[in-house]
């Protein structure tokens, strides 16, 4: 799970590169990135927008990344509870547990 909060871009691109440099993307099933709230730019453009950044980092693993997850620093601000299975299919987040 990613969110950010009134980053600068080319900071989020430095925090992917070494999350991908540090084996933290190798072997995960899936992605959820929730509120990038509040993204700055510099006055010379950083040129994408942080959903194009974390997807240039990830292209080459394959996996499912769910972007718009409510959760962050921003208004609408969910739960995303330890334990509970996540399936990312057809651009959609399903979330279940086995607790009855």
């Amino acid at each position: 799970f990613l969110e950010d909060l009134d980053e600068y871009l080319y900071h989020v691109d430095r925090m992917m590169m070494n999350l991908k440099r540090t084996g933290k993307l190798d072997n995960l099933a899936g992605l959820i990135v929730g509120g990038m709230s509040d993204m700055r730019d510099n006055t010379i453009p950083f040129g994408k927008d942080a959903e194009q950044i974390i997807l240039e980092h990830t292209v080459e693993y394959g996996y499912p990344i769910y972007f718009g997850f409510e959760a962050g620093h921003q208004k609408l601000n969910k739960a995303l509870r330890f334990g509970l299975r996540a399936e990312i299919k057809d651009n959609r987040l399903l979330l279940s547990s086995n607790l009855a």
